[in-house]
């Protein structure tokens, strides 16, 4: 009986430290193809993070990842070839990116964030995620 309670006592603290995040964790976008995915997610200290995942991509290969993010007032940042992901015999490659970004006073999400990963423009993988909150 008593570990019943302790389970659930967890279980709540878990779903209500949940609901006071307000949705504010990584959201995963899957690339189109479907190669792999990004997991997107921001800092209180302004800074956009993106694990990039590649599943099935060409083996043993290095592709360049871009990431373009607009804000809600229509500008935007580019962040071009900030990393290389490395795919090993297998198609598989991970690499994780953080990019500065600087949203208008008064934002509160990042309006749209892509996620390019290429290799001389053949493939092109595109990942787009909307309305990703600040922090």
């Amino acid at each position: 009986m008593r570990k019943s309670l302790i389970i659930t006592a967890l279980a709540l603290v878990f779903l209500a430290g949940n609901a006071f995040a307000g949705g504010k964790g990584a959201v995963k976008v899957d690339f189109d193809p479907n190669v792999g995915f990004v997991n997107l997610n921001t800092t209180a200290s302004g800074m956009l993070i993106a694990a990039v995942h590649i599943d099935s991509g060409l083996p043993n290969d290095d592709y360049s990842v871009t990431v373009r993010v607009r804000y809600e007032d229509g500008s935007k940042d580019i962040f071009n070839d900030i990393a290389t992901l490395t795919t090993n015999g297998q198609g598989r490659g991970n690499a994780q990116v953080q990019v500065d970004i600087n949203p208008p006073a008064g934002s509160n999400t990042l309006r749209r964030i892509a996620v390019r990963v290429e290799k001389a423009n053949d493939p092109v993988y595109l990942a787009i995620a909307w309305d990703i909150p600040l922090k």
